[in-house]
């Protein structure tokens, strides 16, 4: 029979080897990212007005609202019809949307940047795979309607 005294080691053993490992995971893993979609989805709700009325003006206006330039509107405008005429390689983005929301870094062949996002090569993308994924109908409305 185990005396008490050798199950309590044991016990303290493995608790200080479950917090080793706590805290070895906590130093050395990645720190998970937050994906914030607004930007972009103002942006489609601008491209969809202007598609109704063609107001450059008011294209403008809205543009210097949310602190874009309209090269930096039309690149980002250009990645939502570049994933959305790529429909075979969505999944794969999907996937490489997932490792960056994780905390990994994504080694791009090309980066697209605009202003405000350039500290990560993957962040634009990122964003626009998030709404992707969770304002596909804002996606029809602003392209399709």
């Amino acid at each position: 029979m185990i005396s008490p005294k050798k199950l309590l080691t044991y016990f303290s053993f493995i608790l200080i080897a479950l917090a080793g490992f706590a805290v070895g995971r906590f130093v050395v893993a990645p720190q998970q990212r937050v994906i914030e979609t607004s930007r972009m989805e103002k942006c489609l709700q601008i491209y969809r007005e202007y598609r109704k009325n063609e107001n450059q003006k008011q294209l403008a206006e809205d543009l210097a609202l949310i602190s874009l330039t309209p090269k930096d509107f039309q690149e980002i405008i250009d990645r939502f019809i570049y994933y959305r005429s790529r429909k075979s390689g969505m999944n794969q983005a999907m996937e490489l949307l997932k490792a960056f929301r994780a905390g990994y870094d994504i080694k791009t062949a090309e980066v697209v940047s605009i202003s405000g996002l350039g500290s990560e090569p993957f962040r634009l993308d990122a964003e626009i795979l998030a709404v992707f994924e969770n304002q596909p109908d804002l996606i029809k409305q602003a392209f399709e309607g």
